[in-house]
C-alpha cells in the first residue's frame, strides 16, 4: 500500500564540513530532532526515511524549483516509488521523474557535480533499469554497497544499504539477510541513535518474536524523533507487537490513527476507522479484552460507504475500507465468538473480504458436520479467486499465497473434526500448524487468524488431553507470543 500521508513534522539535517560541490551529498547528513527546516530537500530525506512517501516527493519536487541543478532532488523523488518491504514499486512514474532531469542515463549522470552524486544517481538508475523486480533489486543493493565501501562514515549511505539488504530478501522474510541488515545498521547507531533510516530500518530488521528484544531500542526513540509522521508512530508497534506489549502496542497505534486523523481534520473530512493503524489498534484491544467495537462498527460504516460509491459509479478500485473491516470483524469472531454480519460484497474485486469471512463461517461451524462441508467449499472458492488476484496484482514476490493456503488447511481439518472423524482431524490439524512454523515469519498480528497450533490446543483440551494442549499452546505462543487466548488455553491446560 502507497503511503499517502502529507505530514507537519520535519527536520535539520546537520550538513558536515564538505566541499562545495558536494553539499547536496548523502554523507553531508545525519538526522536529529529539530524544527521543520527550510530546506526542501532535508525535509523531503527525512520523510523518505519515514516512509512518508507522498509528504516526501512534495518536498523533492520543491527542492528542484528551488534549486534545478540539485540532481539529488530527481533522485529522491524518484525513490519514493520503490517500497522494498512492501515489495511494490511503480517504475514507470519513478523514471518519468528521472526522464525530467534529463532523457538517457547518460545525460543524467552528466549532470551530477561530484563523483558522489554520480554513484547515487547510478544506484538508482540500477533499481529502475533493465531485468526483473529481483534482479534489479540485487543490482540496486551493489550499487549501494558500493557506495558505503567508499564512504563508511555516510550514515545515509548506510541506512539505504541497510534497507537495501532488507528489500533483497524475496519470497518473504528471510533471517540471515535480515540480520545482515541489521549488522549494517547497528554500526549506524553507534554513531547516529537518533537517525530516522537507522532505527526505523533496525526495526524491521528485528521486526519478528525471536529479535524484537533487540528492537525495543529503537522502539523507544523512533516515535519520538518523529512525533508527526503516522508511519513512524505505528512502526514501533511492530516491536511491541512482537513481545506481546498490547498497552504499548495499542498507544503507539492510537497516537498513528490521530496524526491521520489530524491530517483528514485539516481537509474538513472526518475520522477515519479503517486502515493498517486501525487494524493493529483492533487487535492489540482484543488482547487485552477491550471493546474495539466503535472502531469496527465505525469501520463497517465506512466499508458500507464505499461499496455504494462502487455501485453507484460502476467502476472498479481497491476495496480498502472493506479490506479492513474483513480482517476486524474475522478476529473479533475468533477473539469473542461473536461473528459479525459481511456487507454485500458481490463485486468481483472484493475477493478477499468475501474470503476472510468465509474463514470466519469456516471457523464457527466447528462441529456441526453439514455447516463445515459447506463452509469447506465456499472457503475454497474464495481462497482460489484471492490467489488469482493476488498473482495478477503481485509485481514481485508473493507472500501471501502461503497463508491463504494455510487457512484452507486448517479448514481441511475442522472439517474432518466436524464429521466425527477426530483422530484424522487432528493429525491434519497437527500437519497444518506443523507446515505454519515453517513459513517465513511475518509482522504484526497472525498472518492466520486462528493459528493452527492455538485450535489444536482447543480442540485437545475439549477432549480432556490436557498434557497434549498444553505443549500445543506453547507452540502456538512460540509462534504469537502474548496471544490471549493460547495464554488462557495453557492455564487451562494446568488446571
Amino acid at each position: 500500500m502507497m503511503n499517502q500521508k502529507k505530514l507537519a513534522f520535519a527536520t535539520v539535517l546537520a550538513c558536515l564540513a564538505l566541499p562545495a560541490g558536494a553539499q547536496h551529498s548523502h554523507g553531508t547528513s545525519a538526522a536529529q530532532q529539530s524544527p521543520k527546516s527550510s530546506d526542501p530537500y532535508k525535509y523531503g530525506l527525512f520523510q523518505l526515511h519515514n516512509f512518508e512517501y507522498a509528504s516526501a516527493a512534495e518536498a523533492f519536487r520543491k527542492a528542484q524549483q528551488a534549486d534545478p541543478a540539485n540532481v539529488m532532488a530527481y533522485w529522491g523523488e524518484a525513490m519514493t516509488y520503490n517500497h522494498p518491504l512492501w515489495d511494490e514499486q511503480d517504475r514507470d512514474a519513478a523514471l518519468a521523474v528521472l526522464a525530467r532531469l534529463g532523457a538517457t542515463p547518460e545525460i543524467r549522470a552528466a549532470k551530477a557535480r561530484d563523483s558522489r552524486e554520480k554513484a547515487w544517481l547510478g544506484a538508482v538508475e540500477a533499481l529502475y533499469g533493465d531485468g526483473t523486480k529481483p534482479q534489479r533489486d540485487l543490482a540496486y543493493l551493489a550499487r549501494m554497497q558500493e557506495i558505503l565501501a567508499s564512504d563508511p562514515g555516510d550514515v545515509d549511505a548506510r541506512a539505504f544499504t541497510g534497507l537495501a539488504t532488507l528489500g533483497s530478501s524475496h519470497g518473504g522474510r528471510q533471517i540471515p539477510t535480515y540480520m545482515q541488515a541489521a549488522a549494517i545498521l547497528e554500526e549506524g547507531y553507534i554513531t547516529h541513535p537518533r537517525h530516522p533510516g537507522i532505527l526505523h530500518y533496525l526495526i524491521h530488521s528485528y521486526d519478528d518474536s525471536v529479535h524484537a528484544p533487540l528492537g525495543l531500542r529503537m522502539a523507544r526513540s523512533y516515535a519520538v524523533i518523529a512525533p508527526d509522521a503516522g508511519h513512524a508512530q505505528h512502526m514501533v508497534s511492530h516491536i511491541y507487537n512482537g513481545l506481546g506489549m498490547w498497552a504499548d502496542s495499542e498507544r503507539a497505534n492510537t497516537l498513528a490513527t490521530a496524526v491521520t486523523n489530524r491530517e483528514r481534520a485539516a481537509k474538513n473530512q472526518g475520522p477515519h476507522y479503517c486502515g493498517h493503524y486501525n487494524e493493529w489498534l483492533v487487535y492489540a484491544r482484543l488482547q487485552q479484552e477491550k471493546d474495539a467495537r466503535p472502531v469496527i462498527d465505525g469501520c463497517r460504516a465506512q466499508a458500507e460507504a464505499e461499496l455504494a460509491g462502487f455501485k453507484a459509479s460502476g467502476k472498479k478500485g481497491f476495496p480498502s475500507a472493506a479490506s479492513s473491516y474483513g480482517d476486524m470483524a474475522l478476529r473479533y469472531g475468533i477473539e469473542t465468538g461473536t461473528w459479525l454480519e459481511p456487507l454485500d460484497f458481490s463485486l468481483p474485486f472484493y475477493v478477499k473480504t468475501r474470503f476472510d469471512f468465509a474463514n470466519a463461517r469456516m471457523l464457527a461451524s466447528r462441529g456441526n458436520a453439514a455447516q463445515s462441508a459447506a463452509a469447506l467449499a465456499a472457503l475454497r472458492t474464495e481462497a482460489a479467486g484471492t490467489i488469482a488476484q493476488i498473482q495478477q496484482m503481485s509485481a514481485g514476490t508473493d507472500e501471501i499465497t502461503p497463508w491463504i493456503k494455510a487457512a484452507v488447511a486448517q479448514g481441511e481439518a475442522i472439517a474432518a473434526l466436524s464429521g466425527g472423524d477426530p483422530e484424522s482431524g487432528l493429525r491434519m490439524l497437527r500437519a497444518a500448524a506443523a507446515a505454519e512454523m515453517d513459513l517465513p515469519p511475518v509482522f504484526g498480528p497472525p498472518a492466520i487468524r486462528k493459528p493452527s497450533y492455538e485450535l489444536l490446543g482447543d480442540v485437545l483440551l475439549e477432549l480432556g488431553r490436557k498434557e497434549e494442549a498444553a505443549a500445543a499452546f506453547r507452540k502456538a505462543l512460540a509462534f504469537a507470543p502474548g496471544r490471549r487466548l493460547s495464554l488462557e488455553g495453557l492455564e487451562k491446560s494446568a488446571q
